[in-house]
């Protein structure tokens, strides 16, 4: 019997051992799956998007800035003045003569990327001094604005911040609001859980959660938000398993960085930066205790306390988590108080917003081609682009308005079912760095972008490249007479009769008459002359991208470009004769801040000169007699004054309507027509002309655009305009004329008096 017992014990004992290692392996292998997952936690990926900046503003000695100016701009970058007390970053204080600001850190293609005191000492309205650090300095820079994020399907908007860099305030604002006791417990709180049930009793509805920070963290992370026991379970294990691996500030950080803030525009504000982005415009570190309070209580329902939508909803709940601190003794009831009576803040601008949308794309277009990012949706690229914000919002306005006018002056354009649409570009000819970019008059009715995509016919821009490439290979001067009578060709198995715009015929004139009047009949003599191959040559040096053949109304502008290509290549008569591609990118940095090597240049041929220097000057004195003389003369009365080189341009039927013209500073594009290219009403000065002035005018340097200086080996001379020779006292009109010194004439002007030419 009791040999019988022994063995019942043994057989139980080594049943209950077994089904013991049963429950463990069971539970071992529920738990395993979750273990390894926290274990990912420390290597999650943090998805941000590429975002795109505009230029810095560059602030140095002898620049024409005030104190005003300055402070100005600081408050478009949501820099906050300060009354007393050092300044902290984000915060200025300006006096009469001189600003301090504390900058942000940010991103720069150059040495200098803030994150320290600047001050800026000024007299009336200029700068005299930079210090930065204490140390005086050439040159600072502000924040470069944002102008586009790429953003994946999901549409996040992440930000994310260093524990460090959060301002307490912050932090202690969320624990008050969610977790009072995050650094008590070990992932779950029972007495939470109690007192969630307790107040929601008590409040007849959901008033206060029970789930820690941790648990919000492991739900956003791994799980659904589906309200059911297992999903609790697994929610739970997870918590305590983070709280196992992890140190209690790694899963705050992590939680800070995780919280959804509601949206900004179309994106979703993922994280305590780019909340603080959003509602207050500013980093994470400078948040104030009423906007962190703000922040802790749209936490719960970024709907439902909105700080514009929602305003008295926001402030109750704002005030209450204040309340909440002061009882807690986490803040002073003073400094509680203040807050309280603090205005809440005004969201800035959608952060999803695309400030120049056809630049932003053509910009991205320039990333992949130069620098190899490939697709930008949340990659983390930062762009650093050419873009002046100042400069592409007067473009805007000035197409805007511009087409306007248009259509109130044309009943045809008005009644016409597509709109009428224009273009504009502008960039330094020094650099070729595009400073503005309009594709069209609304982004949001066409994505097509016209500046850089569209290819149409460039009427009589074109004809400073015929005058260009005659000068370069010697066939003609500015005073070359050249006929203009009538001229019949052949063309394509048929005859061809070219006509001047004005259906006359105005006899022998000399080139610069014939380019400011626009004369065709000379222009394609001369071009016939100088060789339509070499003619053809000089637009590819120039840039021209579209298929140019050597046929006489080539000319005339028959064959189509874009008007990127176009301004570029009238940037090299600017640039003394170097050609600049145009460029929209300074640099791209990767998603850890390092910058990427570009795969080549700009475009080919940029930097090479493709021209003498002599040409390009005797080019642009041509096209300034242009602006003061010829078919741009409006521009004058519209107010532009200084020196100004342009060309008009009109093609078939008026289809096209141009404007080329730059200022040492400057090169500046404007097409105007219909994307069917029907026929328009107007011709190049009267629809592109004044757009282009409108917006010279408003991106005109303080101290006007600068003169174009001569070359070595130019001479000039007072000529007879009619004879385009050496003047005489008998001649009833002179001129001065530039020339190459190995082509000044050597024929006093046989009209008047002249006979004999110079020894």
């Amino acid at each position: 019997m009791t040999l019988v017992l022994r063995r019942r014990d043994w057989l139980l004992a080594k049943l209950f051992a077994g089904a013991g290692l049963l429950l463990l392996a069971s539970a071992l292998w529920y738990i395993w799956p979750y273990w390894q997952l926290s274990g990912d936690f420390a290597t999650m990926p943090t998805v941000e998007p590429s975002r795109l900046y505009a230029r810095s503003y560059r602030v140095f000695p002898g620049a024409r800035l005030t104190p005003e100016a300055l402070s100005e701009r600081l408050t478009d970058l949501h820099y906050v003045p300060a009354v007393e007390g050092e300044l902290e970053p984000g915060r200025f204080r300006a006096g009469a003569q001189q600003v301090a600001v504390y900058r942000r850190s940010f991103p720069s293609t150059t040495a200098d990327r803030g994150g320290d005191l600047l001050v800026v000492d000024f007299d009336g309205d200029k700068v005299i001094g930079l210090k930065r650090a204490e140390r005086p300095v050439r040159e600072a820079w502000l924040d470069p604005p944002l102008i586009a994020s790429y953003y994946g399907d999901a549409l996040l908007e992440r930000r994310p911040a260093p524990l460090a860099e959060i301002a307490p305030e912050t932090v202690r604002a969320v624990l008050a609001a969610e977790d009072a006791s995050f650094f008590e417990h070990p992932g779950i709180s029972f007495t939470g859980i109690l007192r969630a049930v307790w107040v929601n009793l008590r409040g007849n509805g959901v008033v206060q959660g029970g789930s820690t920070v941790t648990q919000q963290l492991v739900k956003n992370i791994y799980l659904t938000s589906e309200r059911t026991m297992s999903r609790k379970l697994r929610e739970a294990l997870l918590a305590v398993m983070l709280e196992w691996r992890y140190s209690k500030e790694q899963i705050l950080e992590a939680y800070l960085n995780q919280i959804f803030w509601g949206r900004s525009g179309s994106a979703n504000l993922i994280g305590v930066g780019a909340a603080a982005a959003a509602y207050c415009g500013k980093e994470p570190r400078e948040l104030s205790l009423a906007e962190s309070a703000l922040l802790a209580a749209m936490i719960r329902a970024p709907g439902s306390y909105h700080p514009v939508d929602d305003a008295p909803a926001a402030r109750a709940r704002r005030d209450f988590i204040l309340d909440r601190l002061v009882a807690l003794d986490w803040a002073d009831r003073a400094a509680a108080e203040a807050a309280k009576r603090e205005p809440l803040p005004t969201p800035v601008a959608a952060l999803s917003r695309r400030r120049a949308p056809y630049f932003v794309d053509a910009a991205a277009a320039e990333a992949e081609r130069r620098f190899g990012t490939g697709d930008l949706a949340d990659a983390g690229y930062v762009l650093l682009s050419t873009l002046d914000l100042g400069d592409q919002e007067s473009a805007e306005s000035a197409v805007r308005e511009g087409l306007e006018e248009l259509a109130e002056k044309s009943e045809r354009v008005r009644l016409k079912k597509e709109p009428l649409q224009a273009a504009l570009v502008s960039l330094e000819p020094g650099t070729g760095a595009v400073r503005a970019w309009v594709g069209g008059r609304d982004f949001r009715a066409s994505q097509f972008d016209r500046a850089g995509s569209a290819r149409r016919q460039a009427g009589s821009a074109f004809k400073p490249l015929v005058y260009a490439t005659a000068f370069e290979h010697g066939v003609a001067t500015p005073a070359t007479l050249l006929e203009d009578a009538p001229l019949t060709l052949a063309a394509g198995g048929k005859s061809w009769s070219p006509m001047n715009d004005d259906d006359k015929f105005h006899g022998w004139v000399t080139a610069r008459t014939a380019v400011e009047q626009s004369y065709n009949l000379p222009t394609i003599r001369l071009a016939i002359a100088t060789g339509l191959p070499e003619i053809v040559a000089t637009a590819k040096g120039l840039g021209l991208k579209a298929n140019l053949r050597p046929v006489p109304s080539i000319a005339i502008g028959s064959f189509e470009v874009a008007p990127v290509d176009l301004v570029t290549a009238y940037a090299t008569f600017a640039n003394r004769g170097v050609l600049p591609t145009a460029r929209m990118l300074d640099g791209v940095l990767d998603a850890g801040g390092s910058p990427l090597p570009a795969s080549g240049g700009p475009g080919a041929g940029a930097g090479k000169a493709v021209l003498s220097p002599q040409t390009a000057f005797l080019v642009t004195t041509l096209l300034q007699g242009v602006v003061d003389y010829g078919t741009a003369r409006s521009m004058r009365t519209l107010g532009l004054a200084g020196p100004v080189a342009g060309k008009t341009g009109t093609s078939n039927s008026r289809r096209d309507n141009w404007f080329v013209g730059y200022t040492p500073e400057r090169a500046t594009v404007v097409w105007v027509g219909f994307d069917d290219d029907s026929p328009t009403p107007f011709s190049g000065s009267k629809a592109a002309l004044p757009m282009w002035t409108k917006f010279m005018i408003t991106v005109r340097p303080a101290g006007g655009y600068g003169r174009f200086a001569a070359p070595q080996g130019i001479r000039v001379v007072l000529i007879d305009p009619v004879s385009g020779e050496l003047a005489t006292e008998r001649c009833p009109e002179v001129l001065s004329e530039a020339f190459p010194a190995n082509r000044v004439p050597q024929i006093v002007c046989h009209l008047h008096g002249g006979r004999n030419s110079l020894p």
